[in-house]
């Protein structure tokens, strides 16, 4: 019972955080993700062995740029692809390799393209210019939120059927589809007060949540899987490290990002 009050209080004051700088102003929610993604990709070359400090000074280059606006549109075209590109062959590695052989490029790569790449889009999702949209990020979060309490309560109790065991034993196809039910319902209910979405591409927003937000927990537990550790580390009580917490909307940052651009 104590476990789950710690979890639940650390749950709940990294979420305030979040919630509270969305709201507060757009540099304080640059400085708090910047702050979080810092020690995600810190814990994260912990687990892959690699010591360089160049991906964090361009995770923090890149996030100034951004806030000042001096990054172009095009540059930043250039930097969501590559992150995709990266993103969706992490997750055909999942299917096509158990074993991944570390060396300084792909050390390298991975940091950057995967964790600073896909962080840098996180709070550039709520910019259309300069213009700030705080309801637009957290719609991502709190999106993301909801497909993965409630996956885990339904994988929790009716969970017969495994996803990809190999990779991660716990996760079921009934909590998926729990978890997918609460996304809906949840971006529906914003969708009616906040207007976010053209048309009805809310839908495909709520559907694609859970299928990304999954891809992304599974690409986390493969690097947790061949480091042979069961958190990225323990500055969260209850939960892990960063890294644990934020591998699901750091994976789908850049997709949110391109389905923003063409709406």
């Amino acid at each position: 019972m104590k476990d789950i009050q710690i979890r639940a209080l650390s749950g709940s004051l990294y979420a305030g955080v979040l919630m509270g700088a969305i709201f507060l102003s757009p540099i304080a929610i640059t400085a708090v993700v910047l702050l979080f993604s810092g020690l995600a990709l810190w814990e994260f070359q912990r687990l892959i062995q690699f010591k360089s400090f160049i991906p964090i000074l361009t995770l923090v280059l890149l996030s100034v740029y951004a806030t000042l606006g001096f990054v172009s549109t095009f540059t930043e075209d250039i930097l969501v692809y590559s992150a995709l590109t990266i993103n969706l062959v992490l997750v055909a590695m999942l299917f096509i390799s158990r074993k991944i052989e570390y060396s300084y490029p792909v050390q390298f790569v991975l940091s950057m393209g995967y964790i600073v790449l896909s962080s840098y889009f996180i709070t550039r999702t709520a910019f259309d210019g300069l213009a700030y949209e705080p309801w637009i990020l957290a719609l991502l979060y709190i999106a993301i939120w909801a497909n993965n309490s409630f996956a885990y309560l339904f994988g929790s109790k009716f969970g017969k059927h495994k996803l990809l065991p190999a990779i991660s034993p716990k996760k079921s196809w009934e909590g998926f589809f729990g978890g997918m039910l609460a996304t809906i319902l949840v971006t529906y209910f914003i969708e009616l007060k906040m207007h976010i979405f053209d048309s009805n591409l809310w839908i495909l927003f709520a559907v694609l949540i859970p299928v990304l937000a999954t891809l992304g927990d599974f690409v986390q537990s493969y690097f947790k899987r061949v480091a042979k550790v069961k958190d990225s580390g323990s500055l969260i009580p209850g939960h892990g490290g960063f890294y644990d917490r934020m591998d699901s909307v750091i994976f789908v940052a850049p997709f949110y990002y391109l389905l923003l651009k063409f709406i």
